[in-house]
């Protein structure tokens, strides 16, 4: 399975960039590369793991709201998200996606910039291209 993540230079500030095979991996990839932007989680060992569950109306919309999510937590309760997991449900609550934050402290880990600004719709992309999941996000500064 291939799967990465990048954040390059954009006129509006960065754009994340992640890849992977399936959807639900290029989502977690997504959150690790907008994790990067402000924190350093090296090899830190997360201490407590929210669980959320997601019904977005389209691909995109679901990206955004797992962005918002990973940054509300640092908002929220001063802790950022070290490890991310995605996973479609099924039965009952089919069409949901149950999105996993593992978390510690913010003050634990090195800072690798400002906390992240809104994320823009603008120039978003997340869908399937040449047989795997690609997404693109713009992140103001």
């Amino acid at each position: 399975m291939s799967r990465g993540h990048r954040v390059v230079p954009h006129t509006a500030g960065i754009a994340l960039e992640a890849w992977a095979d399936g959807r639900e991996e290029c989502l977690a990839e997504a959150a690790r590369a907008l994790v990067e932007t402000f924190a350093d989680v090296g090899d830190a060992v997360p201490d407590h793991c929210d669980t959320i569950a997601l019904a977005e109306e389209t691909d995109e919309e679901l990206l955004i709201t797992l962005l918002d999510e990973v940054v509300r937590e640092v908002e929220r309760s001063g802790r950022v998200a070290v490890d991310v997991s995605i996973d479609e449900r099924t039965g009952a609550t089919e069409g949901q996606v149950e999105m996993r934050l593992a978390t510690v402290p913010l003050e634990t880990v090195g800072r690798a910039g400002a906390s992240p600004a809104p994320i823009s719709r603008e120039g978003l992309r997340f869908g399937r291209e040449a047989g795997m999941w690609h997404a693109h996000v713009v992140i103001g500064l």
